[in-house]
């Protein structure tokens, strides 16, 4: 259930982040790559927020910036209120039990080397949470919360020995058994059928219900938004483009990329390509030295004129519906 009291849990403020690519074997200078371009957005308690955009969108360097795994070029992130960019220490040490990160790739998130118990409870013995003997009583209750039925076959079993759903919810127990307040699930079913990526979304909802955790939930597809989601931002290119409910989101697509988007899904029972707001051109067109619209090299609704210029910022659009488009 979402609270929304006007105090986000977790704020972004003109977050940029930018790397240097390696210079050239030849002696060239690295370009500057933008990853995140002056992005503000917040999160409230209890929420799930879905944060969606295409591979290279800088949807996964959010979710590393929120959890302290990178830092920031520019802006600054607050959790109830408190400014978390520059932690260290003791501090930092707290901060991560109140945030934890289900990432993509189970194959890589888990240390082959360790066996489920031992991967489960980890974060226990890193924050010296109970004894032995608590902890095991812990591991099992996360084991069964992520749906590993029953909980005492998986202890004693190493990485290898799993199926990936099976993978995948533990690392989801692993990151819950901290009972943590904010998480983010990047990409956390992109590896799993369609069967699984159900199950799966649905251990999400209970624990956001039982925990009363708040999840920002990373994805490609907004049709895994549509079901999990309470609020739905599109990015393009390190750029929000659209933020709103997410069934408006979904329904009344404001943006020409998130039309885009959704033209992209799957239709079944059509013998020829369906597009229903055609906002894509099929050859990009070169937007090199444009100042304006990100999206502008993509775009079949541009203005030539208006749009190669003027970059358009987020504006209010059908009450909590925010657009950044001329022609919304």
């Amino acid at each position: 259930m979402v609270e929304n009291n006007n105090k986000p849990i977790l704020q972004l403020k003109d977050i940029s982040k930018t790397y240097s690519s390696k210079t050239s074997f030849w002696g060239g200078g690295g370009k500057e790559i933008v990853a995140l371009n002056h992005i503000s957005l917040e999160i409230f308690k209890g929420e799930i927020f879905g944060l969606i955009g295409e591979s290279g969108s800088g949807k996964t360097t959010a979710g590393r910036l929120i959890v302290k795994l990178e830092k920031p070029s520019a802006g600054k992130i607050f959790l109830n209120g408190n400014e978390i960019t520059g932690l260290r220490g003791k501090v930092l040490k707290d901060f991560r039990l109140k945030v934890q990160m289900i990432f993509q790739d189970p194959y890589q998130s888990l240390n082959p080397q360790l066996s489920i118990y031992d991967t489960v409870s980890e974060p226990l013995h890193i924050h010296k949470i109970e004894n032995v003997q608590a902890r095991k009583y812990l591991v099992i209750q996360a084991l069964k919360s992520a749906g590993l039925t029953p909980p005492d076959d998986f202890l004693h079993r190493y990485p290898h020995q799993l199926s990936g759903g099976q993978r995948q919810r533990v690392a989801i127990a692993r990151a819950m058994i901290l009972k943590p307040k904010f998480v983010i699930a990047d990409e956390p079913t992109s590896m799993l059928d369609a069967s699984i990526s159900a199950q799966i979304f649905n251990i999400l909802l209970e624990m956001r219900e039982k925990l009363d955790t708040t999840f920002l939930f990373i994805s490609h597809s907004l049709a895994a938004a549509r079901y999990l989601c309470d609020r739905i931002a599109v990015i393009y290119r390190g750029n929000l483009v659209e933020i709103g409910p997410g069934e408006a989101v979904i329904q009344k697509p404001k943006h020409p990329y998130t039309q885009a988007l959704l033209d992209a899904l799957p239709k079944f029972g059509h013998r020829y390509e369906v597009r229903r707001y055609d906002t894509l051109l099929k050859v990009e067109r070169d937007a090199s030295q444009v100042e304006g619209c990100p999206f502008f090299g993509r775009c079949k609704v541009a203005h030539q004129k208006k749009c190669i210029r003027e970059r358009p910022h987020l504006v209010e659009s059908d009450g909590s519906h925010l657009v950044a488009c001329f022609y919304a």
